[in-house]
């Protein structure tokens, strides 16, 4: 099976996230692999969740990994063709995870095609996990209760669509939720209320003055860090003063940054303001991550093809790996970032040719 059928044949085994379920296409992964004679493993880490490992060869490891789960496909009304068809229009492979990433895991599934009689003098190591989409449950608890599979794995390719790129950077991420109160009151007489909306609006206004200054500061590969006010929730009726407004925010953050000064910019605000709001993470908060432009897995990479060093906003489990294993992650992969979680998702064959030759060269500079 090459690595065009194969984009296909994982397009058609839907493992949307939520609601989550990867256990069937963790069991395609591992056949496929162990047809190839790399010894694999599906790990549930929950009910019908699930991550794929295998290895080959022995000593220093190079890991090649990447997520299973797809974002929800939304409303099918929307899609040209069915995102579980994996059909091919004009040189383009259509459906949901096309990008994101199935075309890259096909591309280092398929690479494993040249190497099923060789003998390894070094270790390739691959980890395909599952709930990426949603809290990075499978890379946490292959980090955790499996961290003897990671030992001795120096450097990591993720998949992930970067238009071939090479991805070094990641922006972190908090995200919290702030709930302010205040007193009810007959919409006719606000004055005998506190309306707690106002609090919020006015707390916002004073995070537009954060972002600008944030601007100020501006990682070379990132950017500078942002602030997103995603969601708000509060009052009950037009003609009664709120007493509760609730705003979520998505504070994204570059190196230099961490989780605990973004949340003291906010307490900042907050005492600036004399208001008082209680503070909820929304997400387990996580780091930027950058590692060296010099790193040999950025080396390797460029001596076969060239390919532009680059950041991204969004976060990977790269970081995780990075921070809790030492493990020098790159993101390298066919798919186009733009269409990620998109309606009609596609991704060009032509380009899961080219990452799928770049990972058989690969591995044959580290492992023969």
């Amino acid at each position: 099976m090459d690595e065009v059928r194969l984009t296909q044949e994982l397009i058609r085994i839907n493992s949307e996230n939520p609601p989550g379920n990867e256990k069937k296409i963790a069991k395609f992964i591992k056949d496929y692999l162990e047809d190839f004679g790399i010894p694999a493993e599906m790990i549930e880490f929950g009910k019908n969740r699930f991550n794929v490992i295998g290895e080959k060869g022995k000593g220093k490891g190079l890991i090649l990994a990447g997520h299973i789960d797809t974002v929800p496909s939304g409303d099918l009304k929307k899609w040209k063709y069915s995102p579980f068809e994996g059909k091919i229009v004009k040189g383009k492979i259509y459906g949901r995870g096309a990008s994101d990433m199935k075309g890259g895991l096909a591309a280092i599934l398929g690479s494993l095609r040249k190497f099923k009689n060789k003998n390894f003098k070094k270790r390739l190591v691959l980890a395909f996990v599952g709930d990426e989409e949603v809290a990075m449950k499978g890379t946490k608890y292959l980090i955790e209760k499996r961290k003897s599979f990671l030992k001795n794995v120096k450097y990591g390719v993720m998949a992930e669509p970067t238009n071939l790129d090479i991805r070094i950077a990641q922006k972190g991420i908090t995200m919290i939720k702030l709930k302010f109160k205040g007193k009810a009151a007959h919409g006719s007489k606000p004055e005998l209320g506190d309306n707690a909306i106002l609090k919020a609006s006015d707390f916002i206004q004073e995070l537009k003055k954060l972002t600008r200054k944030l601007k100020k500061k501006k990682d070379p590969l990132l950017g500078s860090g942002t602030i997103n006010v995603g969601k708000i929730l509060g009052g009950t009726k037009v003609n009664i003063v709120p007493d509760y407004c609730e705003v979520e925010i998505d504070r994204r953050l570059i190196p230099g940054e961490t989780p605990a000064i973004a949340i003291k910019q906010i307490r900042k605000i907050l005492e600036k303001l004399n208001l008082k709001a209680k503070i909820e993470y929304l997400n387990e908060p996580r780091l930027a991550m950058k590692i060296p432009k010099n790193s040999k897995i950025v080396k390797m990479i460029q001596s076969i093809k060239k390919a532009k060093i680059k950041g991204e906003s969004g976060y990977t489990e790269s970081e995780l790996y990075y921070r809790e294993c030492g493990i020098e992650f790159v993101s390298f992969g066919p798919g186009d970032p733009k269409l990620a979680h998109v309606i009609n998702e596609n991704i060009k064959i032509s380009k899961i040719k080219k990452a799928k030759k770049v990972f058989e060269k690969l591995i044959e500079r580290w492992c023969l």
